[in-house]
């Protein structure tokens, strides 16, 4: 060894610029030959360890870059510097930290986990943009069909119009009669899920935040040259925007949301409870085979006497009254007025009015008429007195009609009126039955119809109305 460091200090010597002589390798001849071999034997290892030091630097500059298999099985990174071989030092680690140790150092460890955005709206992943403006809107939906992005366009601007009439911007009232025009007449040509859903609650949405704009313009549209389809959709929208405006809608959902409470509050036991007929058809349990009716049990038990007056009395829950504001009763009468004007414009055309789908039309046009007046009763006024008393005297000129489906609307529009119209006007358009032999005309026809209609629907309406008259009447005389 001592030999091999003078070698070795002589070596480097001559690299750093210096001269270093050791006497002891330099000896006489004999000794030289050793020294040589020595050197000889020196060099050789010393080529040896460059050689293997040369290989390893090949061995990681080739080093093939690593390719992963998105179906293969997920590998930890505990688990692959297993199987690279490095397993004593994982097993040193191991021994030495224990389990945990190796999941800290995993990349899955609970710290590096990010929770997931429950309320993303998944924008980046929409193929075009969602509009921001009515203006917008109607730039996607006169989209070409024949474009790439049609249908994503028509779909986005369906979905967002609701939503963007509700928040009522600015431009509202200059956009609607062009967006409702654009909306009546569209048409299904991707075969859209929910596409008259959609467009309906579009057109709802200009019907209730621009009731009167939009009105104008549907009454305008169903004079033009249309389909009968399209005339009954305008027809719908002014029938359901007079029932969303008037409250009807948010009356009926309550009424039923307290009909189901009144259900659930009664007792389980309900099988073991006599009641008598009256409070089971007040409280819709006449037909319950569970529910014992109290004459029953009278007769089939002669102790029953003291079980009944022991019998606790369920009476109807109480429930708080509900109010709704009628936000139609202002303009009820110029949106009935509009159609009223409409009829006295149109009735000599026979392209409206003529052959069934004429007849199918004046139905419904006197249906929405007898909607629009039931939807505001409530507002307080004398308008509402005169609309009936029109609304009757339009519903008369019809009554000789031979379509079943004219007749039942007459009746409707009839029944609704005679509600509301004060009773001088009945009196001067005819008798009250019961006040004389004569009778007029109008409850000649309302017992005929009555009595002898081959239609079913307009014999029950008609005698549901001479009820109604009747009972006027009696009040009448009463007072």
């Amino acid at each position: 060894i001592r030999i091999d460091g003078m070698l070795i200090a002589e070596a480097m010597s001559s690299i750093i610029g210096q001269s270093i002589r050791f006497d002891e390798l330099h000896p006489s001849d004999e000794g030289q030959e050793r020294v040589e071999g020595d050197r000889a034997k020196y060099g050789v290892v010393q080529k040896n360890s460059e050689r293997k030091r040369t290989k390893t630097k090949k061995h990681r500059a080739k080093k093939k870059p690593l390719t992963l298999d998105p179906d293969a099985e997920y590998v930890s990174d505990a688990e692959d510097s297993f199987d690279s071989g490095d397993v004593s030092s994982h097993g040193d680690s191991l021994e030495s930290d224990g389990s945990s140790s190796c999941s800290s150092n995993s990349s899955w460890s609970e710290d590096s986990l990010e929770p997931y955005v429950m309320d993303d709206d998944e924008e980046d992943l929409r193929r075009v943009r969602r509009p921001r403006s009515l203006r917008e809107c109607f730039a996607y939906l006169i989209e070409n069909e024949n474009e790439t992005l049609a249908y994503d366009k028509h779909e986005s601007a369906l979905m967002e119009l609701p939503a963007m009439v509700s928040s009522r911007p600015l431009d509202l009232v200059d956009m609607t009669p062009t967006l409702v025009r654009i909306l009546l007449h569209m048409e299904d040509k991707f075969n859209m899920e929910n596409f008259v859903q959609m467009k309906m609650d579009s057109l709802m949405a200009f019907a209730v935040h621009a009731p009167i704009e939009t009105c104008l313009h549907l009454v305008n549209e169903i004079g033009e040259n249309v389909s009968l389809g399209t005339r009954l959709e305008a027809l719908t929208v002014l029938g359901g925007m007079a029932q969303e405006l008037s409250g009807l809608s948010e009356l009926r959902n309550r009424q039923e949301l307290q009909s189901k409470q009144r259900e659930s509050q009664l007792p389980n036991n309900v099988d073991e409870i006599a009641m008598s007929s009256k409070l089971q058809r007040s409280l819709n349990l006449y037909n319950n085979p569970n529910v014992s009716s109290r004459s029953n049990d009278l007769e089939e038990s002669p102790q029953s006497t003291s079980n009944v007056s022991k019998t606790r009395r369920w009476r109807r829950p109480r429930t708080t009254a509900i109010t709704v504001t009628n936000r139609f009763g202002p303009i009820a009468a110029q949106m009935m007025y509009s159609l009223f004007a409409f009829i006295s414009r149109t009735k000599s055309e026979e392209s409206i009015w003529g052959g069934p789908l004429g007849e199918k039309f004046l139905s419904e046009f006197l249906r929405t008429l007898s909607i629009m007046l039931d939807c505001s009763r409530t507002y307080p006024g004398n308008s509402v007195h005169v609309m009936a008393q029109d609304l009757f005297e339009l519903a008369w000129s019809f009554h000789d009609a031979q379509s079943s489906e004219v007749r039942y609307a007459v009746l409707a529009a009839m029944g609704t009126s005679i509600s509301l119209v004060p009773v001088e006007f009945l009196m001067r358009v005819g008798h009250f039955i019961g006040e004389g032999d004569i009778s007029s005309e109008w409850i000649s026809f309302l017992e005929k119809c009555g009595f002898s209609d081959p239609d079913t629907d307009c014999r029950a309406l008609a005698l549901m109305i001479i009820g109604t008259i009747a009972e006027t009447d009696h009040n009448r005389i009463s007072m």
